[in-house]
């Protein structure tokens, strides 16, 4: 059985993300269980915070309002996919992560993998010549070795693509960090739901 107070962290934990008062779902945690007076209770995983949060974004945007925000998502992912895999020849983007499944409560950022031999910073340029903006840099320590990233925000939706190397395709359907399984979807799935 749950500790109820654990549960009640959970609720006032989504309420601050859905509210924008806190910046990532282990801060809110943390200041929920503080802000309750909640101290040496079992702290809510980042799942249970996230159901919390689809249930307010349901009662507040309605269920076709909710799925229209997870459409929204998917748009913005076939976008930059469908750029990506027409800029370069040689690449098939691959979203990964809770935004190929569809689950974009608790803030969702859009995870973007290219396996290319492309340099990050030609990847940059196709993507600034057909009107994103400057993208940031970053490199993300991985069970892989060091990976290159673009930070973007598409119409306030975070986005970053990874560059792996193609020989790491077959180690598609992992995390990079945790290496346990991760959710995936082609550019012609995420077509595909969007149709």
């Amino acid at each position: 059985m749950t500790d109820p107070h654990t549960d009640a962290i959970a609720r006032e934990a989504a309420r601050l993300i859905e509210s924008s008062r806190a910046e990532s779902i282990a801060e809110a945690i943390r200041v929920a269980a503080n802000g309750l007076g909640y101290h040496g209770v079992q702290l809510p995983g980042h799942g249970r915070v996230r159901k919390h949060a689809q249930g307010l974004a349901m009662q507040a945007l309605g269920e076709e309002g909710y799925t229209e925000s997870v459409r929204e998502v998917w748009r913005a992912a076939e976008r930059i996919m469908t750029l990506l895999a027409e800029a370069m020849t040689d690449v098939e983007p691959l979203l990964v992560g809770r935004a190929a499944q569809g689950q974009i409560d608790g803030g969702v950022t859009v995870h973007i993998r290219l396996y290319t031999r492309t340099r990050i910073g030609e990847v940059a340029q196709s993507l600034v010549a057909f009107g994103y903006s400057e993208p940031g840099f970053a490199t993300a320590q991985t069970r892989l070795g060091r990976l290159d990233r673009l930070l973007l925000d598409d119409d306030g939706i975070a986005i970053v693509v990874t560059r792996c190397l193609p020989e790491m395709a077959e180690r598609s359907g992992l995390d990079l960090f945790s290496g346990r399984p991760v959710a995936t979807a082609t550019l012609d799935q995420v077509r595909a739901r969007l149709l």
